[in-house]
């Protein structure tokens, strides 16, 4: 007798057209990747690029000089000192995000209660010269009483990465004038299950476009990814920032009007 099981022709037929779609959408998920990691690499070749040439070419000057005056050496070295920080910023925020996305077990998690936590956070930074000229708001739900696990240094880092993204473009409107009060709030509240953070600012905003792509590492708005003259920014804070909420089992998202100002939510679950 065979053991041979019957198989319609119609469930056959469904099951091969349900395989071919499943593998077109995985060759689809490869190809959009793989045009993300040469766009990736590209971007960071040129972050990688304009610091090296500034370096080669301040040291080539300096051999080319016979008797270079103090004041040149000095000018020369400072300028090595500030183009060596941007490369080694870049590195570490390549390292970080591989770490954190690649490596297993790469948080460390407590358990602990928000307020307490955000409420330190945001009197370090009242005190942060960086934030001189800002004015700096906290606005913590009245009786907001909840626990959180959280790995605290990560997710200090994901509130820094807020708040230097927010100082560094909210000083100006959008026609490049300085704002005479930019200020920056941190904000937190309960919706049911999740604890809601947010940090927002009142500078030019985001275009409606670009707000779909500005956690991407591929991503550019405007001239953004590229750190300006005497800043140490590598353009992978935003990209950071969300690889290590997803890692808390949270979300985060870019709500933005041009004009008015930009604001980051995190959402991250409550410990029952």
């Amino acid at each position: 007798m065979s053991n041979k099981t019957f198989v319609s022709p119609e469930i056959e037929k469904n099951t091969i057209e349900e395989l071919s779609k499943q593998l077109i959408k995985a060759n689809s998920e490869l190809k959009k990747l793989q045009e993300e990691r040469e766009i990736m690499f590209a971007n960071i070749s040129h972050d990688l690029r304009a610091p090296m040439t500034a370096i080669r070419s301040a040291v080539d000057l300096a051999l080319s000089e016979e008797n270079p005056s103090r004041e040149d050496l000095r000018s020369t070295i400072e300028l090595i000192d500030r183009r060596s920080k941007t490369l080694e910023a870049l590195v570490d925020d390549m390292y970080f995000l591989y770490s954190v996305s690649n490596v297993p077990k790469s948080l460390e998690f407590e358990k602990i209660d928000a307020v307490p936590f955000l409420e330190e956070y945001f009197y370090d930074l009242q005190i942060d010269s960086r934030f001189d000229d800002f004015e700096m708001l906290l606005d913590i739900e009245q009786g907001l009483e909840c626990e959180i696990s959280i790995d605290i240094q990560k997710m200090i880092r994901v509130l820094d990465n807020l708040f230097t993204n927010a100082a560094r473009y909210s000083v100006r409107d959008c026609d490049g004038n300085p704002i005479k009060k930019p200020a920056i709030r941190l904000k937190a509240g309960r919706d049911n299950d999740r604890l809601m953070i947010s940090v927002m600012d009142n500078g030019p905003g985001i275009p409606e476009k670009d707000l779909p792509y500005v956690f991407m590492r591929t991503y550019m708005v405007s001239n953004a990814r590229t750190p300006e003259s005497g800043k140490n920014g590598s353009g992978l804070g935003l990209s950071i920032a969300k690889t290590i909420v997803e890692k808390h089992n949270g979300t985060i998202e870019c709500k933005s009007i041009v004009g008015e100002g930009t604001e980051f939510v995190i959402s991250l679950p409550v410990c029952c």
